[in-house]
């Protein structure tokens, strides 16, 4: 059965998907990244660019077969991916993935703007159809006693 994990009320949504894919990895699991088109550079730039001992190896969709296998994250604009061995989903798509159940977890963040809030809501509703346990984590609070 996959897990859902919402992370809601999230200030900046790359920032925190960065860490959430940096903490997946540092515990031994393979992460896809499910992007817009038009996020997918920028995020690889993030990684790219991160400090030489919090850079995390990555590639895309177009990448050749063998560096996907030894890759450790893979972006994609979708949450369907042909490596068998990634257990973990970010998905920041506005849609839910088609396969849920291919995963064994599946991480949401959603921001504090209503229309994604709005487009999470929905996403909730569709994943309780599915019967995915899902269990909501307000990083809001978090993100605000981590300021405070």
């Amino acid at each position: 059965m996959t897990d859902v994990v919402f992370h809601y009320g999230v200030a900046d949504k790359s920032d925190y998907a960065i860490r959430l894919v940096r903490k997946a990895v540092r515990s031994g699991f393979r992460v896809r990244v499910a992007l817009a088109p038009t996020e997918m550079a920028s995020f690889s730039a993030r990684l790219w660019a991160m400090a030489p001992t919090g850079f995390v190896a990555h590639c895309d969709d177009q990448a050749p077969a063998s560096l996907k296998r030894r890759s450790p994250v893979l972006l994609g604009t979708s949450g369907a991916s042909d490596e068998p061995e990634v257990a973990v989903l970010l998905n920041l798509t506005d849609d839910m993935p088609q396969d849920p159940q291919r995963y064994q977890k599946i991480l949401e963040v959603i921001t504090t703007d209503p229309t994604d809030r709005q487009l999470g809501r929905t996403r909730k509703r569709a994943y309780d159809s599915a019967q995915c346990p899902v269990v909501m984590h307000d990083a809001g609070a978090v993100q605000t006693a981590v300021v405070a």
